[in-house]
């Protein structure tokens, strides 16, 4: 299905729905095409204009991890890695103080 097709159908059915509501309109003016058809508008708010603009901040810096991630393996594979169980819970608190909204 071709998705003109579909916008072009939405665009009929909304211009007839708005000539059957006005009953006070006369013959000849609801069969004439609707030159008040409204156009679909999106507002962003300052925070999702934030977060876009982070997003591409984001997509165009260039980080490469790629030493610490082998090093991190290494330690893995040759059991020398340890885990700091106090920083992993206090960011496991910190996490739950910010999705708790506090």
């Amino acid at each position: 299905m071709d998705i003109k097709n579909i916008n072009q159908s939405l665009v009929s059915s909304r211009l007839n729905e708005s000539n059957t509501s006005s009953p006070n309109k006369s013959a000849g003016a609801q069969n004439a095409p609707s030159s008040n058809v409204s156009a679909d508008k999106v507002t962003l708010t300052q925070t999702s204009t934030q977060v876009m603009n982070l997003e591409k901040k984001a997509a165009a810096s260039e980080v490469d991890n790629s030493a610490k991630i082998e090093a991190l393996k290494e330690a893995i594979k040759d059991g020398s890695y340890q885990v700091n169980a106090e920083k992993v819970a206090s960011k496991l608190i910190e996490t739950e103080v910010l999705m708790a909204g506090q």
